[in-house]
């Protein structure tokens, strides 16, 4: 099965997983646990049964349908003034923090599982990028501080585009090397390409962010509205495409320059509430139908399996998070003290922008590094002639099954009694 074409049969099938994930959704609230996570246990059970039909899960469709859409109702439901206040460690997270990740996989792959720098390299862009979907559910449900839930946010938002990125420079140096390359390299040229990967995508979002919510100021149709910002999720998404930039990337900012800026100048009480309600809706299907695919796409595969190179990754992707967290979060507390001492007499709204991230929040973001269909679609739009890219898909399942159930469940075990115990983690976000 596939959703490259939706002939009757497949929408059949769509409309009977809509059905299974409601179904899901009803229990895991009864439960009280997280409706993702139940849904990919539901899928992995639905993948392995012989009798269900197999599952393709494909890659086009997750990049070119799913991920747009999760993106910008992200975006758009973000808070920008804390999104602002806490730039500095959502930058941090998912620009250097990403690469440390994929810089520590790749040494644990190359020096542990004999992989070739650049097959370890391709793991590491492949599994990096995080998707904790599933514990920012928790957290409202728990009502936890917005201060902590929009860095977790904020990190993903951006890292899955900055992830995009090096997975393609990595895997065009892989392909050059194989012989499978298109076109001979040149490495300034790269340069270039990949400062228009990381600059072009955020510019092309505020542009057509900032030009769409002055285009909404003639209408006052909330359908019109509405089709609007569902047409600009995804035009921004194909038209960085076709200008080569990171199109990921430019729905995050085109999502948040909307939802910042245009809900609030250009849109009347009625459209805010519609395009809130719909994107809400959006993004819960696209989740429930996600989630539930991704568990069937793991359940239905029969790649060869090898444990040695999966406990290599794993490990990579737990030190390499913890090693990022302590030195980039001990880095950004460091300037943070250093500009009070400095600057005792700044005015306090300049101080806010820069405070100390609370040593017991960083367990918290330890573990919510979840992985999780992003990296299924790199890794299932490998090309033909990547080496090992069976060994490749089996590493990349495996991480993302234990980060989304291992670290899932624990984190529906500890944030209970973590936010009993601190009820004001915001309060005293600064007095550390």
């Amino acid at each position: 099965m596939t959703f490259a074409a939706l002939p009757a049969e497949q929408v059949e099938r769509l409309v009977l997983l809509l059905i299974i994930s409601l179904v899901v959704a009803l229990v895991a609230r009864q439960l009280r646990f997280p409706y993702t996570l139940a849904l990919v246990l539901v899928g992995l059970l639905l993948g392995w049964l012989p009798f269900v039909p197999n599952v393709q899960l494909d890659p086009e469709v997750v990049l070119f349908i799913f991920i747009p859409a999760l993106l910008f109702e992200g975006a758009w439901n973000t808070t920008v003034s804390v999104l602002l206040r806490n730039w500095l460690s959502i930058l941090l997270l998912a620009v250097p923090g990403l690469l440390i990740s994929l810089l520590v996989v790749a040494a644990a792959l190359h020096l542990g599982a004999g992989l070739s720098w650049l097959e370890a390299l391709l793991v590491g862009a492949i599994i990096s990028p995080t998707d904790p979907v599933a514990v920012v559910g928790l957290f409202r449900q728990l009502r936890i501080g917005e201060r902590l839930r929009t860095i977790i946010e904020g990190e993903s938002l951006f890292n899955d585009g900055v992830g995009m990125a090096a997975y393609v420079i990595v895997l065009g140096l892989l392909l050059l090397e194989t012989g499978h390359a298109t076109r001979p390299i040149n490495f300034g040229q790269v340069g270039i390409e990949t400062a228009w990967l990381f600059i072009g995508g955020p510019l092309l979002g505020f542009v057509c962010g900032f030009l769409i919510s002055h285009l909404v100021r003639h209408f006052d149709d909330h359908l019109i509205e509405m089709t609007i910002t569902f047409s600009a999720a995804y035009g921004v998404y194909l038209l960085g495409e076709v200008i080569q930039t990171s199109g990921l990337l430019a729905v995050v900012v085109a999502g948040l320059t909307l939802g910042s800026y245009g809900r609030h100048r250009s849109m009347s009480q009625r459209t805010r509430v519609v395009v809130d309600d719909v994107w809400e809706f959006i993004g819960y299907i696209a989740n429930s139908l996600l989630f539930l695919l991704v568990g069937m796409q793991i359940g239905s595969s029969h790649v060869n399996a090898d444990f040695k190179t999966l406990l290599w990754a794993i490990a990579g992707v737990i030190v390499g998070r913890a090693l990022m967290i302590f030195v980039l979060f001990s880095l950004h507390d460091g300037l943070a003290r250093w500009y009070a001492r400095h600057r005792p007499r700044s005015r306090k709204s300049l101080r806010s922008y820069l405070m100390p991230v609370p040593r017991r929040w960083r367990p918290i973001i330890l573990l919510s590094g979840l992985r999780g269909a992003l990296s299924l679609a790199l890794v299932l739009s490998l090309p033909h002639g990547v080496p090992n890219s069976s060994l490749f898909e089996f590493v990349t399942y495996g991480v993302v099954l234990v980060t989304l159930l291992g670290q899932g469940i624990a984190m529906r075990v500890i944030l209970p009694r973590w936010s009993l115990k601190h009820e004001s983690v915001e309060t005293d976000a600064a007095a550390q």
